[in-house]
């Protein structure tokens, strides 16, 4: 890294730092690695509703800038009744992410945001944060393209109460050309676009990844797959399933649950508890994870731009 670049990251942390700290009254500030002991322990205190951010971290992040708001910032509320103890948190990059439900602190840190006037991909973590920070931000410079209000945050710790499908195994790198159509079409239907839409070869290289390191499972059909759904973040606490989806012709047949009891049997190696996130509106899903053994602990939201 060069002075120049240096000095231009310095100058920019420097007035984001008085531009948060002007929008809140001081009550915002942008986190330090000196924080990072503060903010792992908050993390801690709810390990799997937090998995994404502890994802962040276990990469070697600490809590300070690395960079300019590209790279991603913490944002930190500390107690004034006792400055050294971090009571909520937030990520901020691509995403909007916090470490905290409560609306108060989310509305602080969407005033933080609103200030900085940066571009976001989306918001999403506990409901009530959510809400705050959108409560705020929505008055800033972009419009929302979707609000998903209330989607159930279910967690599995046992063994699931549907016997496991046998054919349901690990991609390997040889099933990349039949996973990504996979992983394009659940994207699609998620979201209402296509990843790969903008040419880029970002979502391409994420699936190698997830394929990599174990963490896409699939079940073959004779051309295609017929299922799929990955590890989409695997911590020491907490792994949490995403992109999960069946094949149109296969759909209404009840191989979802077997399929998803397979995921399940594995991720559980991998960490005590095993969760994800669904739309409320997605009741054949929630259906089938309730029949699966999983429980609803704690609601999300989502705000997409």
């Amino acid at each position: 890294m060069t002075l120049r670049h240096l000095t231009r990251t310095l100058r920019w942390l420097l007035d984001a730092e008085d531009t948060v700290a002007q929008a809140t009254g001081d009550t915002v500030r942008i986190l330090a690695n000196s924080d990072t002991p503060a903010l792992r322990h908050l993390i801690e205190q709810q390990p799997v509703t937090n998995a994404y951010v502890q994802s962040i971290l276990d990469t070697g992040r600490r809590a300070g800038p690395i960079g300019g708001f590209a790279r991603g910032i913490f944002l930190g509320i500390f107690d004034p009744r006792a400055p050294d103890r971090l009571i909520a948190a937030c990520w901020a990059g691509a995403n909007i992410v916090p470490v905290t439900d409560d609306f108060e602190a989310g509305a602080y840190f969407g005033q933080a945001l609103r200030a900085l006037r940066e571009y976001f991909g989306s918001i999403f973590g506990p409901q009530h944060a959510v809400e705050g920070i959108w409560d705020a931000l929505r008055h800033g410079r972009q419009a929302a393209r979707d609000i998903r209000k209330d989607q159930p945050f279910m967690t599995i710790t046992d063994q699931p109460d549907v016997v496991a499908n046998p054919k349901v195994r690990l991609a390997t790198e040889a099933d990349y050309a039949r996973v990504l159509p996979a992983s394009v079409a659940m994207f699609t239907e998620e979201l209402g676009y296509s990843p790969l839409a903008d040419g880029s070869s970002g979502y391409r290289l994420r699936v190698r990844q997830l394929i990599a390191k174990g963490h896409t499972l699939i079940e073959p059909g004779s051309e295609d797959i017929t299922f799929k759904a990955d590890l989409g973040i695997v911590t020491r606490s907490a792994v949490q399933i995403q992109g999960v989806w069946v094949a149109p012709a296969a759909r209404g047949q009840g191989r979802a649950a077997p399929a998803m009891a397979a995921v399940v049997n594995h991720a559980l190696g991998l960490a005590p508890v095993v969760c994800l996130y669904v739309n409320d509106f997605n009741t054949a899903a929630i259906r089938t994870y309730q029949r699966v053994g999983f429980e609803t602990v704690d609601r999300f939201a989502t705000v997409l731009f």
